[in-house]
């Protein structure tokens, strides 16, 4: 067969004992890690059930019991402080306006220190 090619194998592959030695090591390993262990971390070993729950601190946040009504009540706060007046600080003369109004004013007067268009 002239046209035939023919195939060869890897000859540099790692040698069985290789292989085998390192197996027996894993293996090893595996059987005596568990037993090390105790030893290691004696503490591990005790069976100690606790005697009541830990107790939550008092600075915890309380459970979200309806989760979605909380979050939409809070949408519907932010809707009303972006869409009324008020104000931000009375005592430093600073107040809130609806967002689409300060747009206008702004577009109308500009930034100082800006270009204008």
């Amino acid at each position: 067969m002239a046209g035939s090619k023919r195939f060869d194998y890897e000859r540099s592959d790692v040698g069985f004992r290789l292989v085998g030695w390192l197996a027996g090591s894993l293996a090893t390993f595996v059987a005596v890690t568990p037993l090390v262990l105790p030893l290691v971390f004696p503490q591990s070993m005790k069976r100690i059930t606790p005697a009541s729950r830990p107790a939550l601190s008092s600075n915890a946040p309380p459970l979200e019991v309806a989760p979605r009504d909380t979050l939409q009540k809070s949408r519907q706060g932010d809707q009303q402080i972006e869409r009324g007046y008020g104000w931000a600080d009375r005592n430093r003369g600073e107040v809130r306006i609806p967002i689409d109004r300060a747009v206008e004013i702004l577009l109308r007067k500009g930034l100082p220190g800006w270009p204008t268009p």
